[in-house]
């Protein structure tokens, strides 16, 4: 294990190590921020399913859903600018989406009625950008546009980068890239040997993982049915793509300091915008009660979002703290969990 954490945080770092020692974690990393300053800076395990490389404070993975706040971060700085309107039909910047009711904003909060692609996709469709966005476009509806709200679990990305290269002629990588933090969609090959290597937790993970819920969800995260196998996951399409509702790299220390910067990247009105509820009821893709900001999910004062697998980043905007936990080992979020309670733990007077 390395790394550290200041002191008053110590019991972060056991609690890291005893999910290491354990072997519910094989190769993780995690850092927190709490009021500006970064008191959690911590790796550990290995980078590989061989155990031949270890972790390193570079090490990137692949983070899944804790990807999405980024996708939609690239898309209000633009909003910032004047580029983007928030209530803009998205057929505005996306002249081929037949859906003239659907707003950006609906886009940005799991809204626009299209959390799943009709027509059977394998992986590499979903990792060419022009025939994954061109299916999107051709799907029905699951509901109408601001009637309901679903995680759009693979379609979000896709959504948002068409709006912005509509309206800007960018990607969601490029945009991402000018905040000059250690986050990537679509890496570039001289990054490859700072991957990690995903692995399943258990061999019938993936059929868990997009078997175990509702329709919707099984419809949303079953096509492509190939999406979830190790060798895209840790190939040169999932790495060098963009896909960027799930396949953002990233390092922890890279994601927090992303949410650490939040009030560089966006005007404190839109922000706080940003990160308000826009809708609460019940998801139908998640099948439980939901607030959705305009890309995070939302609970009282805390905002982020968690991805498949187990890695994810968020704080709480009234104790001021950003925590991320990012992992190659495919499980639940009981390890992370333990982080941000370890963290909570350590900020009560």
């Amino acid at each position: 294990m390395g790394g550290g954490v200041a002191p008053g945080f110590e019991s972060v770092a056991d609690v890291f190590r005893q999910s290491l020692d354990s072997g519910a974690e094989t190769g993780a990393s995690c850092a927190a921020y709490v009021r500006g300053e970064l008191v959690v800076d911590l790796w550990g395990g290995w980078a590989d399913a061989a155990r031949t490389r270890p972790w390193e404070p570079d090490t990137l993975v692949t983070v899944f859903s804790a990807s999405k706040p980024v996708a939609a971060l690239a898309v209000l700085s633009r909003v910032a600018d004047g580029r983007v309107e928030l209530d803009a039909p998205i057929a505005r910047y996306w002249p081929d989406f037949p859906h003239p009711s659907a707003t950006v904003r609906h886009a940005l909060a799991h809204q626009a009625g299209l959390p799943a692609v009709a027509a059977p996709l394998t992986a590499a469709d979903a990792l060419d950008w022009p025939r994954f966005t061109a299916a999107i476009a051709a799907s029905p509806l699951e509901w109408e546009p601001g009637t309901a709200v679903g995680e759009h679990a693979l379609t979000y990305g896709n959504i948002l980068g068409a709006i912005l290269r509509g309206a800007t002629g960018e990607t969601i990588g490029s945009v991402v890239r000018s905040f000059g933090v250690d986050f990537h969609f679509g890496l570039s090959p001289v990054d490859d040997a700072r991957c990690a290597e995903v692995e399943h937790g258990s061999p019938d993970w993936p059929s868990l993982s997009v078997h175990g819920h509702g329709d919707l969800w099984a419809r949303a995260l079953g096509n492509p049915p190939d999406l979830l196998d190790t060798a895209v996951l840790n190939g040169p399409a999932w790495r060098h793509g963009e896909l960027p509702a799930v396949n953002g790299h990233t390092t922890a220390r890279g994601l927090a300091g992303l949410y650490q910067r939040l009030p560089s990247l966006l005007p404190a009105e839109l922000l706080t915008a940003a990160l308000s509820t826009q809708v609460h009821a019940h998801d139908r893709l998640l099948e439980e009660d939901a607030e959705w900001t305009l890309g995070w999910r939302r609970d009282g004062s805390w905002v982020g979002m968690g991805g498949i697998g187990g890695s994810s980043a968020g704080g709480d905007l009234e104790t001021d703290y950003w925590l991320a936990y990012v992992t190659r080992h495919l499980a639940d979020h009981d390890r992370g969990d333990a982080m941000y309670d370890a963290l909570e733990a350590c900020l009560k007077p």
